[in-house]
């Protein structure tokens, strides 16, 4: 297990002031906070999710056209029209009309947390480990079949046959001529980290059972991220998948943790270019957090629970890998009238209903993957073409209709 460490000048977080800047960055240890479960709910924190483009215009235009000089994951690209105008979205994959299976590469990198600042009542540095849910992981939904209404496929897989039922499948039947597959092969397992987190980058919590859990720097994790996207042995043709445990974040930046509580995020980037090739690296960054330490932190033992935060940011990636699918400006589900967003992202429009989960039982062990938007949801058609009429998947109920336009009227 390698350690890495990149000291950041940080503010300090202070428990006494609720978050407010402490005046000095002296070495010193502390004992984690005690909380009471639902802790988090007095701070109006919610649970969120991210993600970025960092590629620059040539390359998103590359992507967006199908240009053969792009070296990613496989993708196809279609349009749908609202408006009088046109809109274009690349996904992972092949075009669905040709009937084909996809396999798509991923490794996975556990990040496991040690605190500088931290120590427990014996006087030794918290370490939440991540290795401990490995197989956890690697045995839910994301990567292994389960039974949903449109096969008995992975998680995300049956959520993009939802979308494009129509393409494929003309006779309404689960057999052997709808052969449109998106699949992730089982993850390769890399060399696990352990990050060291530096004083002022984070507070940790101790729930009444002993649990301990944190809010770190996001901008301090995505610092630890460009580090270790130097160093993994990971390829442009694969999703590499970064997981913590037990932690979410927020940017400390203005003294108190705002934009509280990130669980995950995705995002592209060019991560090299020659004459005649632009290499993309998509990725996949999440959280996933004890169920004791869920309800703790919103009162509901499955928000961001095992795979929920994953299977949101893992969707997101096959649906938009690129972080440029363009969209009619919409009105955010289950946020105030004018909090639009106009991108293809199809765990977002879910994450405010609550509960955003659905419930899928491997060997034993409930997960809680979130449920998705579909495509049609975002293409604003009035009677949708997804299967049996649908928005949302793999429960239809959270969005029954398509999106209302921005600006939404209070």
């Amino acid at each position: 297990m390698r350690k890495v460490t990149i000291c950041l000048s940080l503010v300090v977080l202070a428990a006494a002031s609720g978050f407010a800047a402490a005046q000095s960055t002296a070495k010193v240890t502390r004992q984690p906070i005690a909380v009471a479960s639902g802790y988090f709910a007095t701070l109006s924190a919610s649970p969120k999710h991210t993600a970025t483009n960092g590629m620059s215009a040539a390359a998103n235009a590359a992507t967006q056209a199908q240009d053969p000089r792009i070296v990613s994951v496989p993708n196809f690209t279609r349009l749908f029209s609202f408006g009088g105008l046109s809109y274009s979205y690349t996904m992972v994959g092949q075009q669905p009309g040709k009937k084909q299976t996809t396999w798509v590469p991923t490794s996975y990198v556990p990040l496991s947390l040690y605190f500088d600042e931290f120590v427990d009542q014996n006087g030794n540095n918290i370490t939440i480990d991540t290795t401990a849910i490995t197989d956890e992981i690697k045995n839910s939904p994301l990567f292994e079949n389960a039974e949903y209404a449109t096969g008995n496929t992975q998680f995300v897989d049956a959520q993009m046959r939802a979308e494009f039922w129509r393409l494929f499948n003309k006779d309404g039947n689960n057999d052997g001529d709808d052969n449109f597959h998106v699949l992730l092969s089982k993850p390769q397992t890399l060399i696990p980290v352990t990050i060291e987190v530096p004083i002022g980058s984070s507070e940790v919590y101790v729930l009444p059972d002993g649990t301990y859990f944190a809010l770190i720097d996001f901008n301090f994790l995505t610092s630890q991220l460009n580090t270790l996207l130097q160093t993994e042995p990971i390829t442009v043709s694969s999703i590499p998948i970064f997981l913590t445990r037990n932690a979410v974040y927020g940017d400390f930046s203005a003294g108190q943790p705002v934009n509280c509580c990130i669980g995950g995020f995705h995002t592209a980037f060019e991560a090299n270019q020659t004459a005649t090739k632009i290499f993309v690296q998509t990725l996949a960054f999440a959280t996933s957090l004890d169920p004791d330490v869920s309800d703790g932190i919103y009162g509901d033992p499955a928000v961001f629970s095992d795979v929920n935060a994953l299977s949101h940011e893992i969707a997101e990636t096959m649906n938009d890998p690129f972080v440029n699918n363009i969209t009619p400006s919409y009105q955010m589900p289950g946020l105030p009238a004018g909090t639009c967003q106009s991108i293809l992202e199809v765990g977002d429009v879910v994450e405010n209903l609550s509960p955003d989960y659905t419930d899928v039982t491997l060997h034993g062990f409930t997960y809680h993957p979130q449920t998705l938007g579909l495509l049609q949801w975002f293409e604003g058609e009035a009677t949708s073409d997804a299967y049996h009429g649908d928005y949302s998947f793999p429960d239809p109920t959270k969005l029954t209709g398509p999106f209302t336009a921005c600006p939404a009227t209070p």
